[in-house]
Order: structure tokens, then C-alpha cells, then sequence
């Protein structure tokens, strides 16, 4: 019987994540773990957590040095056969979701198992890549992701990233031979608008370096990445997509730095 290792990292967010533990402790499928890290929260989510008791199978209250070093934390005290992430806000979509996934999984053969998230805002299904364009970015949700926790406490999370620490984690299971598996299975509901203020340029770098590094000699990577920044320049600042015709990366991304930091502070 699969054993699911749920992991909540929470910092300052006391609505969020009694959302998140209310729709874990709803769940039909009892073989799981509840595994929560709170940053030392200062607004009494802390507190709010102790109350649970033994709802909560490891509660460690710490300073962190941000969220993927709170989740490596976490994931070293798991013991169940797949991690899925439920942070503070991130709530399962039903309460069938881990019932659902247990019959639906094959241990002997996942690795990574990949099922939908779906916007908090407006309750639509949040699209990414084809499955066969991971060469060039996201192709499903960490949230609703389940993991293999040998896989998962072997590689971690890379603290260097501060965006897309995730990204570059799964980059890595699949070079290193890790399964996955898709599947239409609806998995998480969550609030994407938070973190969106992450900035384009440092996601740009973040990936760019990433992914040219890994598939760049197998994949048009900086190909696709040049191609999608002209679409969110024009789509962003109204502007023609022939202005940034010939454009290397390196150059759109001094550009795009500048605009973004004249948003940042405009001029008085």
C-alpha cells in the first residue's frame, strides 16, 4: 500500500495553511504523513500549527535560508514511498485526489508522477509545454507532482536557485534516468498570482542557464527561449515583435532589464 509523504513548507501564513491542512486531513486515502516546515513565523501560524498535534506527524518550527532549503529540510524527514509538496495556500483539489493517484500509480515504474493543477483565481486548468518540450521549461506542476522519495532526498533542491530551484531539480532527475508519467488526473488547486512579481529577467537567466547546459547540444533551447521573450516583449509592453528582430538574448535581456527596472522606480 503506497505510503504518500505530504510536505508543507509555511512561512507568515496562517489562512493558507489551515486551507492546506484542512483539505490534507479531508483526504479518504489515510497512508500519509503530514510533514510541515515553518520558517519561525512571526503572525502566529506557528501557534496555529502546535494546535494541530499529532494531525501533524513532524512539525519543525526554524529559520531557513528560503523555501527550497525549507523543503529540503522537510523532505530529509520523510518516509513515505512519494513526496508531493502542498505549501502554505496549495490545497488538494477533492478529497479523493491521494486515493485516486495511489490506484493510479505503479511503483515498480514511476519515478515522477504528473498530474493538473488548476488556478485558485479563477478555477481554470493552468496549461504548460508539451510533455515533449521539457528541453525548454516547465511541462506540468510541482504541486501536483509526486516524487519518489529516494530520488528526491538523493538529488534535493539546488539552493543557488531562488526561482527555479524546481525546475532545475526535475532537469536533473531526467538526465539522471528518472520515469515519468502523465496523467489527466486532477491533482491541486492553488494560487499562481503569488510569486508572479518574480522578475522576467531573473527567470530568464535562471533557465537559460540551466537548460542551455543540460539538452542545448540535443535542443534549439536559446532558440525557443529568444523566441518566447519577442513574444512576452511584444505581448508585455505593446510592442511590435520586428523591434526585436535579430536580437541576441543577451541583448533583449539588458533591454528588458532596464524596462523593468524603470517600472520598479520611475523616474519622478
Amino acid at each position: 500500500m503506497t505510503k504518500f509523504s505530504i510536505i508543507t513548507v509555511v512561512w507568515n501564513d496562517c489562512v493558507g495553511v489551515t486551507r492546506t491542512m484542512q483539505s490534507i486531513f479531508s483526504q479518504t486515502y489515510q497512508n500519509y504523513e503530514v510533514i510541515v516546515q515553518d520558517g519561525a513565523s512571526t503572525d502566529g501560524t506557528s501557534e496555529m500549527l502546535k494546535s494541530f498535534g499529532g494531525w501533524i506527524d513532524s512539525l519543525v518550527i526554524e529559520d531557513d535560508d528560503g523555501i527550497y532549503d525549507a523543503m529540503n529540510r522537510a523532505t530529509m524527514r520523510a518516509t513515505g514511498d512519494y513526496l508531493v509538496f502542498m505549501n502554505a495556500a496549495d490545497f488538494f483539489i477533492n478529497p479523493r485526489v491521494l486515493e485516486e493517484v495511489a490506484a493510479a500509480i505503479n511503483p515498480e515504474e514511476d519515478d515522477i508522477f504528473i498530474g493538473q493543477a488548476f488556478r485558485d483565481e479563477d478555477g481554470g486548468l493552468q496549461k504548460y509545454r508539451p510533455k515533449d518540450q521539457f528541453w525548454a521549461g516547465s511541462t506540468f506542476d510541482h504541486q501536483a507532482s509526486f516524487i519518489r522519495r529516494e530520488l528526491m532526498q538523493e538529488l534535493k533542491y539546488d539552493t543557488r536557485y531562488k526561482i527555479s530551484g524546481d525546475l532545475h531539480f526535475f532537469t536533473r532527475a531526467r538526465l539522471q534516468g528518472a520515469r515519468y508519467r502523465y496523467e489527466d488526473l486532477p491533482i491541486v488547486r492553488k494560487p499562481f498570482a503569488v510569486g508572479a512579481s518574480a522578475s522576467f529577467v531573473s527567470r530568464i537567466h535562471d533557465r537559460l542557464s540551466m537548460l542551455d547546459e543540460a539538452w542545448g547540444d540535443q535542443y534549439p533551447v536559446r532558440d525557443m527561449i529568444a523566441k518566447e521573450m519577442r513574444n512576452y516583449a511584444a505581448r508585455t509592453f505593446d510592442i511590435s515583435i520586428d523591434r526585436f528582430a535579430g536580437m541576441s538574448i543577451e541583448e533583449m535581456l539588458e533591454l528588458f532589464e532596464l524596462w523593468e527596472n524603470r517600472l520598479v522606480s520611475p523616474a519622478a
